[in-house]
C-alpha cells in the first residue's frame, strides 16, 4: 500500500461544486422515479376521478371523466336526498367465460335485454341478451352541468369490454346508460338547456355521440328521471336533438321512462307548470313530478326503444303502501293498457325488477333488498312459503294479525288480489316478516303477459350474479324462440276523457295523495 492510500491520511473533503452537482443528481433521480409512481397510480386507481388527455390516436373523448365503478343496488338505493359516495371498487377476480353453444335469434319477436353494474354476470350471461345496458354514465356535476360526462369504466374497459361481449356474442347490441336522478344535490339543468344554455346541451349532445362512435355501441340509453315538470319540453327538445344526431350515425337510441297507469274518468285533468307553454294533459294516475315529464307518445316518436321502468311499487324507503310486491301483473296490465295507446308494440319494453323486499310486520326495523341468495337463507330456516300470494286470506288466517300493524293498515290494497310473487313469513329477532322475491315460476307468469300483449321485449333491472339461475334456463329457450305461442290479449279500453284545470307551481314537488289506496300506483325512483 502507497503512503497516499494509507488509511491514516485525512480525506480531503469534498468541494462545494462537487457538493451541489451530487445533491442535484439525488433531487434529480428521486423525481423522476416519484413521477413515474405517480402516473402508474393516476393511470390504475379505482377510486380517483381521472380526466385523461385526449392522444393523438383520438381513440378517447376528454369530456368524459372516468370514476370508480359506482356501487349501485336497488332503485331506491340510488335516488336518495341524503345520497351517500360510491363505495371504493372491490377487485374481483374475473372467471374465463366458454363462448355459449347457441346465440340469440336476432328475429325473435320479443326481445331479452337488461341493465347491468355487475361485469362477471354480463360476460357470463351475454348469450341471454339481444340487448345490453351497461350502467356505467352519469353526469359530471351537481347543481349545474357543463354537458360533460363520467365513466365507471375506464378508456381502456370500454374498449376491451364490448370487444369481449361481442366475441362470446356477436349479435348482441350495446347500448350503454346514462342516468340522472334529480335531488337536491344533482339536477339536469343545462345539460338539457335550461337557462337559455342551447350550447351546454349541444355540448352534452355531441360528448354523447362522440362515446357511440369511440367505442363503437350499437346506441345509448337515456335515463334521466325525476325532472320537475318545468322541464318537460326542454327534454323533449333535447331529446329530439339528440336522436337526430344518433340516427345520422346510423345508431340506436333508447330511453328509459316512469310507469303510468290510466287516470279514472272523474280524475283526468290538465296541470299548469310554470314555464311550459301549454298544459300537461294528466291522463294518468302518478301525478309527481316524474311521470308528467316523460311524454310516452312525443318520446315514441324519436327513440327506438321506450322502457317503462315498471317496478317499486311497495318502495322500501316510504310506510305508504307497505309491504308488497315490486312488480305485479295486475299492475303491469295498468300500464300496459296505458302505453300500448302511446307508443308502437315493437318499440314498447316492460323493464322488471330482479330482486325483492324483505318488510318487518310488527317492530320498526328497516326494510331490505332481497335476492335469489337471501331467499335462500331465509328457505333454510323455519317460514311459510306462499306462491301465489293472497295477501287478505293470509291476514285472515293467521292469529298475528293483530300485531302486524306495518301491513295491515294498508290491507284494503290488496283486497281481491293473488300476487304471481312469491313470498316468505318468518321470524327473526323477535320480528315477524315477509320477504318477496323474485324467481322463475314468478317471471315467466310475468313474461306470459308480456307476449300476450305483444310488446317488443322486457329489460331487467338488474342483471347481476345473485338472481335465480332458473331464470337463465328460461331465457335461452326465450332468446332461440322456443317458447310456445300464447293467446294473445284483448285490448282493454281506457276510461272516457272529462278534463278539469290544476294549477301549480314547476317548483313545488309533485306527490302521490296518501289517500289513494286500490288506485295507488306510486313508484320510486330508479
Amino acid at each position: 500500500m502507497s503512503e497516499s492510500q494509507s488509511p491514516n491520511t485525512p480525506k480531503r473533503p469534498l468541494s462545494n461544486v462537487a457538493k451541489y452537482s451530487l445533491l442535484f443528481a439525488s433531487w434529480f433521480f428521486l423525481s423522476a422515479i416519484s413521477f413515474y409512481l405517480g402516473m402508474n397510480l393516476m393511470q390504475n386507481s379505482g377510486s380517483t376521478l381521472v380526466l385523461k388527455d385526449l392522444p393523438k390516436t383520438g381513440n378517447t373523448n376528454p369530456s368524459v371523466v372516468e370514476a370508480s365503478t359506482p356501487s349501485l343496488g336497488t332503485p331506491s338505493e340510488m335516488e336518495t336526498e341524503e345520497k351517500t359516495e360510491s363505495k371504493e371498487s372491490v377487485t374481483v377476480e374475473e372467471d374465463v367465460v366458454d363462448a355459449p353453444n347457441f346465440l340469440p335469434d336476432e328475429n325473435v319477436r320479443f326481445r331479452s335485454s337488461a341493465w347491468s353494474t355487475d361485469w362477471t354476470a354480463m360476460k357470463k350471461t351475454v348469450h341471454l341478451y339481444n340487448e345490453i345496458h351497461p350502467f356505467i354514465y352519469t353526469m359530471k356535476g351537481g347543481l349545474s352541468n357543463n354537458g360533460e360526462l363520467i365513466s365507471s369504466w375506464s378508456s381502456t374497459s370500454r374498449k376491451e369490454r364490448v370487444q369481449e361481449l361481442r366475441a362470446l356474442n356477436p349479435k348482441v347490441k350495446i347500448i350503454p346508460t346514462i342516468f340522472r336522478w334529480e335531488n337536491p344535490k344533482e339536477k339536469i339543468q343545462e345539460n338539457i338547456g335550461m337557462g337559455g344554455r342551447n350550447d351546454i346541451r349541444d355540448h352534452h349532445i355531441q360528448v354523447i355521440v362522440n362515446e357511440i362512435m369511440t367505442y363503437g355501441y350499437d346506441g345509448i340509453d337515456i335515463d334521466y328521471e325525476g325532472m320537475s315538470c318545468d322541464k318537460k319540453e326542454k327534454f323533449e327538445e333535447f331529446f329530439t336533438l339528440l336522436a337526430k344526431e344518433v340516427h345520422k350515425k346510423g345508431k340506436l337510441i333508447s330511453v328509459a321512462v316512469h310507469p303510468k297507469t290510466p287516470a279514472e274518468k272523474s280524475k283526468k285533468k290538465e296541470l299548469q307548470c310554470r314555464g311550459l307553454s301549454k298544459p300537461i294533459h294528466l291522463d294518468f294516475r302518478e301525478n309527481w313530478r316524474g311521470p308528467t315529464t316523460h311524454d310516452y307518445e312525443f318520446l315514441a316518436k324519436h327513440a327506438d326503444r321506450v322502457k317503462i321502468m315498471a317496478y317499486e311499487l311497495h318502495p322500501r324507503k316510504y310506510h305508504n303502501p307497505g309491504p308488497g310486491p315490486q312488480a305485479p301483473n295486475v299492475w303491469l296490465k295498468d300500464i300496459i293498457t296505458y302505453a300500448k295507446k302511446r307508443v308502437p308494440n315493437h318499440k314498447l319494453y316492460m323493464a322488471i325488477p330482479t330482486y325483492g323486499y324483505d318488510w318487518a310486520l310488527n317492530c320498526k326495523a328497516s326494510a331490505k333488498a332481497i335476492y335469489h341468495s337471501d331467499a335462500q337463507r331465509i328457505k333454510a330456516g323455519t317460514h311459510k312459503n306462499r306462491q301465489p300470494t293472497d295477501i287478505n286470506r293470509i291476514l285472515n288466517e293467521e292469529n298475528k294479525v293483530a300485531s302486524w300493524k306495518n301491513l295491515s293498515k294498508f290491507s284494503d290494497i290488496h283486497k281481491n288480489r293473488a300476487y304471481e310473487d312469491p313470498s316468505l313469513w318468518y321470524t327473526s329477532g323477535g320480528c315477524d316478516r315477509v320477504a318477496f322475491y323474485m324467481n322463475r315460476r314468478a317471471f315467466e307468469e310475468k313474461m306470459t303477459l308480456l307476449r300476450k300483449y305483444d310488446l317488443g321485449g322486457f329489460s331487467f333491472w338488474q342483471l347481476v350474479t345473485d338472481n335465480d339461475p332458473e331464470i337463465n334456463v328460461y331465457l335461452s329457450k326465450l332468446v332461440q324462440g322456443q317458447l310456445p305461442p300464447v293467446e294473445k290479449a284483448k285490448e282493454e279500453e281506457e276510461p272516457k276523457e272529462e278534463t278539469t284545470i290544476q294549477n301549480l307551481d314547476s317548483k313545488e314537488a309533485l306527490k302521490v295523495s296518501h289517500s289513494q289506496t286500490k288506485s295507488k300506483t306510486k313508484t320510486k325512483q330508479f
